[in-house]
């Protein structure tokens, strides 16, 4: 019987050259809805709190003090949740733009009034990102549940009204045509005096939760519209290379950002979607 070798093939390697972008999770599975599409695996039947301590994020923040980054991503589960949230965002804007990925829920006029009031007395800007799937009403409900268009909506115009200039964060759960989607949105917020261009759209691939795909790549990768060539992200369990996969070991590269690794190996399923999708997926696309 003749010995059979097993061939295993290197996943592709992306290299961190500079860090840019500093995505801090500020929990992961603390939401409050739960959404059919969500990346983030969660129990269904109970509600989870796992807030990243402040001291981690001071730390954090203590060591990219002193880079240039183009900005800061607070993301979750639901940013808004955590306690420290305020404090948070005023360190944060101590040191680079922050981008607030946010579902809106624990957004209306009184918050977005003291956020206003946070954001003035900083030199630097705060982003937010709202999801929205949908201007229909029902669609939208029907994967992020009842009541959530209605709450984005009020979040949206709110910030409208405080002068920031917030970004509809959609995933494409029906890989719908981009062009369709950015004149159903356009059309749909003209209607309320919002005019909506390629800045205030940001398009999102779906990634199915159990996704057990062949783990293919296309001949050529450009990295450089990979999230993890120029990013990081701070968690509770330590600090991964993008924040699709901050719940996947695989892609975990060490417990803090002084001794994580600079190199991220593509293993994951959801990689694959990236390296098709020829966009930066969390990204700004400006920035």
């Amino acid at each position: 019987m003749q010995n059979q070798e097993t061939a295993f093939i290197t996943p592709p390697k992306v290299e961190l050259e500079e860090l840019k972008n500093l995505f801090i999770q500020l929990c992961t599975k603390t939401c409050n809805l739960k959404c059919k599409h969500c990346y983030i695996k969660k129990n269904p039947y109970k509600n989870e709190e796992d807030f990243i301590p402040l001291e981690k994020v001071k730390q954090s923040l203590m060591f990219i003090k002193n880079q240039k980054l183009n900005s800061i991503y607070l993301t979750g589960g639901e940013p808004l949740m955590h306690p420290d949230f305020n404090q948070i965002l005023r360190m944060c804007l101590k040191i680079s733009d922050t981008t607030v990925m946010s579902n809106g829920v624990m957004i209306n006029d009184k918050k977005a009034r003291f956020l206003r009031k946070i954001d003035d007395e900083s030199q630097f800007e705060t982003i937010y990102r709202i999801s929205l799937d949908s201007t229909d009403e029902l669609e939208n409900d029907a994967l992020r549940g009842r009541g959530s268009f209605r709450k984005a909506l009020v979040a949206i115009m709110s910030l409208l009204k405080y002068e920031f200039n917030p970004i509809i964060s959609v995933v494409n759960y029906k890989n719908r045509d981009k062009k369709e989607i950015f004149e159903e949105f356009q059309s749909y917020f003209a209607k309320k005096d919002f005019e909506i261009d390629d800045i205030n759209l940001k398009i999102i691939p779906y990634f199915p939760e159990n996704d057990n795909r062949e783990i293919n790549f296309p001949d050529i990768i450009n990295t450089k519209k990979l999230d993890c060539a120029t990013s990081r992200v701070v968690s509770r369990n330590g600090i991964y290379a993008c924040p699709i996969l901050s719940d996947d070991y695989r892609a975990r590269l060490g417990s803090s950002l002084d001794d994580c690794s600079r190199i991220n190996y593509l293993d994951c399923e959801k990689c694959c979607v990236c390296a098709f999708s020829n966009q930066k997926i969390q990204i700004n696309d400006w920035m």
